[in-house]
């Protein structure tokens, strides 16, 4: 960019806060002085990711005479070298904003002691902290302006060391906690909640259990939970976790769980929204497959028999297939997951085979119906299977018991075949509306990076 001209040049030259992100993985020890010496005395963000040991050396020696000036820090690397840097850490970073170590364990298998000794234990304008594969048992932090906290541990530790460190954190917004634990038998949650009154946003790895520790927190303003866990029974063994669960008596502390109208299923995951937030669970890999009864009462004590609006959709990637995995669905455990969501009156459904959801529909049962309040049917062609003339059959039954679609709405992402419209078309004899509209289908597949979008 100096070379474009001399005007340029001069701007660039001059102007220190473009010096200040000094990416020392990718500049030579002559550049990075270059860097900080045309940064003036301006705060600076410092990214490493050592690759040998060669490279501890020239870091520290940028790095910690301007220690003062540190505003962010990141380094990625393993234990082997980021012990050795961790322990040359000892003043104090009194301008430091953010900080991110992040230990691989791919390297040494273990995670690395975050010792209180760092920065000479005092980190006064700290916001941002994310440890990654560390252990710590967090006593002896306190970090009074901290907003954000990101940890990760194989280490097995103690729900209550990190209740005494909320309590040292009354600015907490947002926090992602990956924490294993030995599970044990469902106890009603303390009376001393730790109370997070500016948490906005909560992600529990493993520890959703009435064991783990969503049940010692009280979260006033808390509009997103995000939980993630296995649906098992009572196995428990390496990277097998307990499935997400609330004790019954957290409920009332956690308003994301009250009011909730609508339903995002996908499979293995769950998205519960009402006017309070969005409460989402997961369950890794294929641990649950089925779309039925079993899917909606997991989440007990959480309410679903006021959810007005189902969406249905495909689920998470297969990366070792490179395909989407749908759901095992059939007319039977479809009946049983519609007679839980007794009043939903808007249903989406995308990217599913669609046969059994007209089928079971349509069916009668003692001149019963279900989904009575069912009003509103929307489908995304050209993204699933769908059925045509099931789904006649099952708006003719529908009308016939008095309970007509009052609208069915196709959303077409790419021109249909030849005879689609003229078959689609025998539908108005039968529903109230028949609308046509072109659309993309929504990418509701569940991505770890979603909480990153908060």
């Amino acid at each position: 960019m100096t070379h474009v001209c001399q005007s340029w040049r001069n701007v660039l030259l001059s102007t220190p806060s473009l010096w200040t992100q000094i990416d020392l993985s990718a500049l030579k020890l002559k550049q990075a002085k270059g860097f900080l010496g045309r940064s003036g005395n301006r705060l600076l963000d410092v990214y490493q990711s050592f690759e040998a040991k060669e490279d501890i050396e020239p870091f520290l020696s940028t790095t910690l005479p301007n220690i003062h000036r540190l505003r962010g820090l990141k380094i990625d690397t393993f234990s082997a070298h980021l012990e050795h840097v961790l322990a040359r850490f000892t003043e104090s970073a009194p301008e430091l904003k953010y900080l991110k170590f992040w230990n691989d364990p791919d390297y040494t298998g273990e995670d690395m002691k975050f010792h209180n000794t760092i920065f000479d234990g005092r980190l006064p304008k700290l916001t941002s902290l994310s440890l990654v594969y560390f252990r710590t048992d967090f006593r002896d932090f306190n970090f009074p302006s901290l907003t954000r906290l990101e940890f990760t541990t194989g280490t097995i530790m103690s729900v209550q060391d990190l209740k005494s460190f909320f309590k040292r954190c009354p600015s907490l917004e947002l926090v992602h906690i990956c924490l294993n634990y030995l599970p044990k038998s469902p106890t009603a949650p303390p009376e001393d909640r730790v109370r997070l009154a500016a948490l906005k946003g909560l992600r529990l790895d493993k520890t959703a259990c009435t064991s783990g520790l969503l049940d010692h927190l009280t979260l006033p303003m808390c509009a997103e939970v995000m939980l993630n866990g296995r649906y098992i029974d009572d196995e428990f063994g390496h990277r097998s976790f307990p499935m997400p669960r609330i004790h019954p008596s957290s409920i009332d502390h956690l308003p994301v769980t009250r009011g909730i109208t609508k339903a995002v299923a996908i499979p293995h995951s769950c998205v519960f929204s009402g006017p309070n937030g969005n409460l989402r669970f997961r369950c890794f890999d294929n641990t649950h497959g089925n779309f039925d009864a079993e899917f909606f009462t997991s989440f007990s004590p959480i309410s679903v028999s006021e959810i007005r609006e189902l969406w249905i959709g495909r689920g998470t990637m297969s990366y070792s297939h490179l395909s989407y995995t749908h759901w095992r669905q059939t007319p039977a455990g479809t009946h049983g997951a519609f007679g839980v969501l007794k009043n939903v009156e808007d249903l989406t459904i995308f990217s599913c085979k669609t046969e059994p959801f007209f089928t079971t529909l349509g069916s009668t049962v003692d001149d019963s119906i279900l989904l009575l309040r069912l009003q509103r049917l929307t489908l995304y062609v050209g993204y699933i299977s769908l059925d045509v003339s099931a789904l006649i059959r099952c708006a003719k039954a529908r009308k016939e018991h008095s309970r007509p679609l009052l609208e069915v709405t196709v959303v077409l992402g790419k021109e249909p075949g030849a005879n689609f419209f003229q078959e689609v078309e025998l539908l108005r004899e039968f529903v109230g509306e028949l609308v046509y509209r072109n659309g993309e289908a929504p990418e509701l597949d569940w991505t770890d990076e979603s909480f990153e979008t908060w």
